[in-house]
């Protein structure tokens, strides 16, 4: 049997967390189908590995609603793990929208979110991110001052941990159809 190691604890003092906490993430979330990674990819404690892709695959932006997007991490009792679950709307509903929630509803995908300076990623070589029951919504709106929004709501359990992270050097070299000059 192989030998299990937990994380070893870490004092967490103020004076050593010089940093803003700023609440919520960017107002972009990148998305990822499994399928089109050149290799799984490999995780250091809760960092995983940057992500290589085939030929012309790549990853899919998304652009979000303002201060929709966030991430929370949840335990799922003692032992057994955490729930990730990824929150973020779209201010649109039309025909390429409903497509795009009928991919993203099928598909077996991960998201990669910005975080400041870092990026979270749910993912997890043998689970997949859901979207359970209405976890893909449409609302049109009745009345001209309602929003008119898609949001979505995708989940990853059981994971070793609340929250993931993914070294990425150039994001932007990682989108679906980049060439390299």
């Amino acid at each position: 049997m192989a030998e299990v190691t937990c994380p070893t604890l870490e004092h967490i003092l103020n004076a050593d967390q010089c940093n803003e906490n700023l609440a919520g993430l960017g107002e972009v979330v990148y998305v990822g189908v499994k399928a089109d990674l050149a290799a799984p990819l490999t995780a250091t404690d809760n960092v995983y590995s940057e992500p290589t892709f085939k030929a012309g695959k790549g990853l899919f932006k998304i652009e979000c609603a303002d201060e929709t997007q966030g991430i929370t991490g949840g335990s799922l009792g003692y032992r057994k793990g955490f729930k990730q679950t990824l929150e973020f709307a779209i201010d649109a509903v039309n025909k390429i929208i409903a497509k795009t929630g009928r991919a993203l509803n099928n598909l077996d995908l991960f998201f990669i979110v910005p975080d400041g300076e870092e990026f979270q990623i749910m993912y997890d070589p043998n689970r997949k991110c859901k979207a359970d029951a209405d976890g893909i919504q449409s609302n049109t709106g009745k009345a001209a001052a309602d929003e008119r929004q898609t949001t979505c709501t995708f989940t990853l359990q059981p994971v070793k941990y609340s929250n993931f992270y993914v070294e990425i050097t150039d994001i932007n070299k990682l989108l679906e159809g980049y060439e390299a000059e």
